[in-house]
């Protein structure tokens, strides 16, 4: 397998604030964007909330597109608690797959894997059609694929274990050590949080445009043989 880089990010919310492009998440993004070209990376991955509600305008999707594309490397989308995949979802007049050169969108609730075009990258994810409790980002993960960086996507909430259990979206601390793949991309704490570092880390970006202690930014990940997965949080400006 070939060294890999990554480009991590979620809870972008383009469109909460009705600005289009020049608004405040809006512009977070696209220099989140312009880090993925500018780094090379191979994958940009997307875990959840790309969009705030299912109200964006038109030209905001249509932007939204531009900036895809301007990544310079594929990119897959995972839906989160804000653009949920039910009937009236923002994704259903997105269409990235349509709009976009090489964007794929994790859209079975049931779990599917993409195998990244042109890298040794396959990234399993649970599509989200509703934020509830029954619904279980993490739940029926199949064995890794042979010679491929295995990269499992999800949006939810990891539960200490004295946190109530009714919880939408839940994630236990058991599901993450119970993982054999070969990093975790989470979604949905708006803050960087690391819940898991081994045997396999589990990584919370934060919002793209309020990270870390509200600085912009994304988390790189690095694949290699000789170092297995690291990670690290990158500044965005």
């Amino acid at each position: 397998m070939r060294p890999t880089r990554l480009v991590h990010t979620a809870d972008v919310h383009l469109g909460i604030g009705g600005a289009g492009p020049d608004g405040f998440e809006e512009q977070a993004f696209a220099r989140a964007i312009s880090l993925t070209a500018g780094v090379q990376a191979d994958v940009l991955l997307i875990a959840g909330d790309l969009f705030d509600h299912a109200r964006v305008p038109e030209e905001l999707l249509s932007w939204t597109a531009g900036q895809l594309d301007r990544a310079g490397c594929p990119v897959v989308l995972l839906t989160g608690n804000h653009d949920t995949l039910h009937a009236g979802s923002v994704h259903h007049r997105f269409r990235p797959a349509e709009r976009c050169a090489a964007v794929t969108l994790l859209d079975d609730p049931d779990g599917s894997v993409a195998e990244v075009p042109g890298t040794d990258v396959v990234v399993w994810g649970r599509a989200m059609t509703e934020h509830v409790p029954a619904y279980h980002p993490l739940a029926g993960i199949p064995p890794r694929p042979a010679g491929r960086w295995g990269v499992v996507a999800g949006h939810g909430q990891v539960l200490d274990p004295g946190r109530p259990r009714h919880h939408s979206s839940p994630i236990s601390l058991a599901e993450l050590a119970s993982v054999n793949w070969d990093y975790i991309a989470l979604g949905h704490q708006h803050g960087y949080q690391v819940p898991q570092q081994a045997p396999v880390p589990a990584v919370y970006p934060g919002a793209t445009a309020s990270s870390r202690a509200g600085e912009p930014g994304v988390v790189l990940v690095e694949f290699s043989h000789e170092d297995g997965t690291r990670f690290e949080w990158a500044p965005i400006g």
